[in-house]
């Protein structure tokens, strides 16, 4: 059973030299995303989505210039060891060419794959959330079961004239048969890997054990929580608003570069409300979430939006800046729409210490319902991605829930009922 990492390196870049990064990821780009001899992403069997993010440099919320600094992450299948040794291995010449272009690398060095190494492990930060949304399936599970399901597509299709009339039992299990005698879906003969009961035990035993010590620790939480809000009030009426404005040229340029119809991608990085009050609350609501959403987000709905593979939070340059990254179905309009319809109050809460959020109260209320703040917000700090990434480019969170329900389907025993729900997954 596959576990999900996501590496996460954010690093200044050289002054001087943001254009020359910027054109050697067209160059990628035009060369092909998949295939160039640059980082040629389909040789890493190992990644799910990757990126590369030029953020501009600018001013923090205290007055103070940030550099210019280049992101570089990845959706990967763990162990981190194995992934890290597959881009030495496929990219690593490439990648010695992009960080040379980056500060605190070895200057004026021939390639050397131990320095190159040493670098990523370095530069790679902790993300204050990781959100997986289609969780322990390897890159190739995912592709294997959608062949499986077409291919069990077009089985059934031509076979149509023998099936009608024909009981649902009777059609599984020339499905089956169909199945068992194809080499090329020799793999499907066994289930996917699932956890294990110790596995569950000590998953939902961390859970579990959480939850007592909040409860026993309730007398201590709640009169502190009733100071720290009223902290958080006085924060709120205290602070100046920001009004962000849509420029629509930027917002085109944005979407111009949605150039495929099932996935999308959204990069952006806003400046944090200064203040210890905001970076502690901050802090403690990513890191909750980020405990929290195996357990409560765990079949591809993000706060109830069905639609995001993979999500994390990055906090950057002592806490000064947030960096957002998402991979999701659809397009970015549709994406945010539904942040705002869908999961305002929940998200409000994540992102309302960023400079320029719409106001809110209590954290809570407010902030995403102003649905024309919101999106003036959401793409003001929106930025472009100059390379991205996926394996699986034409499944969505919801084909691949699907495609893997239709494997699950070949074992076992079903009733008459269980059947015909399953051949509906067809």
């Amino acid at each position: 059973m596959a576990e999900h990492g996501a590496l996460s390196i954010v690093v200044d870049i050289k002054p001087g030299k943001k254009q020359e990064l910027r054109d050697k990821f067209k160059e990628i780009e035009a060369a092909g995303i998949d295939n160039n001899n640059i980082v040629p992403f389909k040789k890493l069997k190992s990644i799910h989505f990757a990126r590369f993010v030029v953020f501009d440099e600018g001013i923090d919320a205290t007055g103070k210039p940030f550099s210019a600094r280049l992101a570089f992450t990845t959706n990967y299948d763990l162990p981190l060891n194995n992934h890290l040794q597959e881009l030495i291995d496929n990219a690593g010449n490439g990648l010695w060419s992009i960080f040379s272009l980056c500060l605190n690398f070895p200057e004026n060095e021939k390639y050397s794959a131990e320095k190159l190494l040493a670098y990523l492990k370095k530069n790679s930060g902790k993300t204050a959330t990781f959100y997986v949304g289609v969780g322990h399936r390897s890159v190739l599970q995912i592709q294997n079961e959608n062949e499986l399901r077409e291919a069990i597509q077009n089985f059934v299709d031509s076979q149509k004239k023998t099936f009608t009339g024909k009981d649902p039992i009777y059609i599984r299990t020339k499905i089956i048969e169909f199945v068992n005698n194809n080499s090329d879906l020799s793999w499907a003969k066994t289930p996917a890997a699932k956890a294990s009961l110790p596995e569950k035990i000590i998953f939902y035993g961390k859970f579990i054990l959480v939850i007592l010590a909040f409860i026993a620790l309730l007398p201590i939480i709640i009169p502190f929580v009733i100071v720290w809000m009223l902290l958080i009030v006085i924060n709120e009426i205290t602070t100046k608003d920001v009004i962000c404005k849509i420029e629509k040229n930027h917002v085109r340029s944005l979407v111009e570069r949605e150039t495929t119809i099932v996935q999308s991608q959204f990069s952006a990085m806003g400046n944090v409300k200064p203040g210890f009050i905001r970076k502690s609350t901050m802090m403690f609501l990513l890191r909750m979430t980020d405990f929290l959403a195996p357990y409560l987000f765990s079949k591809g709905k993000l706060s109830g939006i069905p639609t995001v593979q993979f999500a994390r939070w990055l906090i950057v340059n002592d806490g000064k800046q947030m960096i957002f990254l998402s991979n999701f179905d659809g397009n970015s309009e549709n994406y945010l729409r539904d942040f705002i319809n869908i999961a305002g109050r929940q998200l409000t809460l994540m992102f309302c210490h960023t400079v320029g959020y719409p106001k809110t109260r209590l954290m809570w209320f407010g902030g995403a319902k102003d649905a024309d703040g919101f999106m003036a917000w959401a793409r003001s700090f929106q930025v472009i991605t100059n390379v991205w990434y996926s394996a699986n480019k034409n499944v969505t969170v919801k084909n691949i829930f699907n495609n893997s329900a239709i494997r699950d389907g070949l074992y076992g025993e079903m009733n008459e009922h269980e059947t015909r729900k399953w051949l509906s997954k067809l």
